[in-house]
């Protein structure tokens, strides 16, 4: 079956109290829809298609040669995001996963998951969901007394009632595309924003008769959005947290790991080392037996068996086995295994 993908990337982002645009900005070393995009490459997606609106130019650099676009001129909510592709995805049979573009931390592994639940519960419409501690901000799912899906409330439009649910939508869903297509138009903006919320689709489809399901992420972590840059700290901190642990139970020493930041795609060889104030981001490689640090940045470089780079800035370039880097040397764009 083949599924396709629609990346949610348009909005401005206005708490974030910057020019970039809100999915521009970076976790660690890379922007929060680059991530999602990764994520969804990495499953074999068929075709993605990223909506960009304000300044999209941004996204565009960020994106190219990963994904097709759709320009969403006026932010007039979700539904409206989504059916900025329907020129691109209308004609197509299958599934759209539908992903957002500030939601940087959900894995390869969890949208696959909700691939192969969608499938086996032969659904027509599946919403990503969790149980969250603190869900204040985010649309709650409304089941009624046989656990079905009734409806999503975004928070501002909820009864007190609905506001003590802890089940969160997190917007990413998973929808037969025909179906999807035939649909949107029919969503009103009857709402306190005035918007066009996708989250409307439910309370459609189940007038329709057609299959919801919702599959609940184990990791609650995972589905949380930055809508500041406080909350985009908070996730940096999850993120690298993480990254840090699996390299340390890899056989990598890490010292003094709160002051060291490893990308996501980095690959660092067991038995090497960091050092206070380490930099390893991009596509670097670390290989077995070489000390970074302290105090130095490793950026797409690949540093060779057995070197040591000290005090030292390398960019773009190859360090050869066994070799004494530093202190205070800058090598850039050397691919000649200095």
């Amino acid at each position: 079956m083949e599924i396709r993908a629609i990346v949610l990337a348009a909005g401005k982002g206005t708490r974030m109290n910057s020019a970039l645009p809100k999915c521009a900005h970076k976790i660690i070393d890379k922007a929060m829809v680059e991530y999602v995009v990764d994520s969804l490459k990495a499953i074999n997606i068929n075709e993605i298609i990223s909506v960009v609106g304000y300044k999209r130019e941004i996204l565009e650099e960020i994106l190219n040669g990963k994904t097709k676009f759709a320009y969403q001129e006026q932010q007039l909510g979700t539904a409206h995001a989504v059916l900025s592709a329907e020129k691109q995805l209308k004609e197509h049979n299958g599934l759209t996963l539908i992903a957002i573009g500030d939601m940087p931390l959900i894995s390869s592994n969890t949208y696959a998951q909700l691939i192969a639940h969608h499938i086996e519960q032969k659904a027509d419409l599946t919403a990503l969901t969790t149980n969250h501690p603190v869900p204040y901000g985010y649309g709650r799912i409304v089941r009624d007394h046989n656990q079905s899906i009734l409806r999503i409330v975004e928070e501002k439009d909820c009864t007190p009632e609905e506001r003590e649910i802890t089940e969160i939508n997190s917007s990413v869903y998973l929808v037969d595309n025909k179906k999807l297509f035939e649909s949107l138009l029919e969503i009103k903006n009857n709402n306190a924003q005035s918007e066009y919320y996708l989250t409307d689709i439910v309370e459609l489809f189940r007038e329709k008769n057609y299959k919801l399901s919702a599959f609940k992420a184990a990791d609650y972590q995972e589905l949380s959005g930055a809508n500041d840059k406080l909350q985009l700290s908070k996730m940096e901190t999850y993120l690298q947290e993480k990254i840090i642990e699996k390299h340390l139970l890899a056989g990598v020493t890490i010292h003094n790991p709160q002051t060291v930041v490893i990308g996501v795609s980095a690959e660092i060889e067991a038995e090497s080392t960091l050092l206070p104030g380490s930099i390893v981001i991009g596509t670097s490689k670390i290989e077995k037996g070489a000390i970074i640090g302290p105090y130095s940045e490793i950026d797409n470089s690949h540093i060779g068996k057995g070197s040591t780079i000290k005090y030292s800035r390398i960019k773009d370039s190859i360090i050869g086995d066994n070799k004494n880097i530093g202190p205070y040397i800058y090598i850039e764009n050397d691919k000649n295994k200095f």
